[in-house]
């Protein structure tokens, strides 16, 4: 499969291996190094190599090899949809962008490639972990786009969340305010159950969410949330910064055997779920000057 894309002007001056190694970090620097090592990379019919220098709107050839992509849920829907943006209900097991395993089975490809009708100029305003499901927003132009993440930027979407979480928040409603940095030097387990981030990292930045718990049974609660900033993993993190992870969370929770074992000891039934129980199930926004509001049901495993 080829691809082309051209060099934006905040790339003019690379070389080749910096340039597909910060635009496109779905590879690590020595992957793409081997990839350019297969003389992968062309421009105007002309084999590159890594220091070869690229310039502005230069067009780059990609001969990628045929990988074999992990399976992902395709079953999205789109629950709005106007001449400026959709609203997509995202499934779990579904990235938004590509990864190094998910280079066609994401959304943004599906959209823009096999989707009916096409939406080839379609990009993502913000972004839902791979198995967290509900509301994506996918601007159609740059316009909508600049509006858009504007607004992700300054906080001024209201955005509603709902987790199954082990235990009863205490108290049963609050304002969570706990910053959230980057680890420096992620270990092989961290990377393996993609824990990025935590409280006590280096350099935290300001992270402030607002929760309820609207019903406690069989020691699990059904959680509302309400972020007020939006930082990676924050409602995972926060969760489970005050006691009560997410069921399913394998990277900031219990891991599989842990919450059996947890269960067992505490007389509780435990949920089974291949995945952390997180959902976006609302988004309000300002778009040309009128409310839109846009709302995602719970999926059936969220009843307790």
């Amino acid at each position: 499969m080829k691809l082309k894309a051209k060099v934006p002007l905040i790339y003019n001056g690379f070389t080749l291996l910096d340039y597909v190694s910060e635009r496109f970090d779905y590879l690590s620097k020595d992957e793409w190094r081997k990839r350019i090592e297969e003389n992968r990379h062309s421009r105007n019919g002309a084999i590159l190599q890594e220091d070869s220098i690229v310039f502005h709107l230069d067009e780059i050839c990609y001969d990628m090899p045929d990988v074999e992509e992990e399976p992902a849920n395709l079953d999205y829907k789109i629950i709005m949809q106007t001449k400026d943006f959709l609203a997509i209900d995202k499934p779990p097991n579904l990235t938004v962008h590509k990864s190094k395993m998910n280079f066609r089975n994401n959304l943004i490809f599906q959209l823009r490639e096999t989707h009916e009708p096409r939406f080839p100029t379609a990009d993502s305003v913000n972004r839902l972990d791979k198995n967290t499901s509900g509301i994506v927003l996918i601007a159609l132009n740059k316009s909508a786009l600049r509006k858009l993440s504007l607004q992700f930027s300054n906080h001024t979407i209201k955005k509603t969340y709902f987790a199954i979480v082990v235990g009863t928040p205490n108290p049963a409603s609050g304002t969570i305010l706990a910053s959230i940095g980057r680890l420096e030097n992620p270990s092989a387990q961290d990377t393996i159950c993609g824990r990025f981030c935590a409280v006590d990292a280096p350099n935290p930045k300001f992270c402030e969410t607002e929760y309820e718990t609207v019903k406690s049974v069989n020691g699990h609660s059904l959680v509302k949330l309400y972020p007020k900033t939006g930082r990676t993993h924050q409602l995972r993190i926060h969760l489970a910064h005050i006691g009560t992870p997410i069921v399913g969370d394998i990277a900031y929770g219990f891991e599989a055997n842990e919450y059996r074992k947890f269960c067992a000891k505490n007389n509780i039934v435990p949920i089974e779920s291949d995945r952390h129980l997180l959902h976006c199930s609302a988004m309000e926004f300002l778009f040309n000057g009128e409310i839109v509001s846009v709302n995602s049901e719970l999926p059936k495993n969220f009843e307790i």
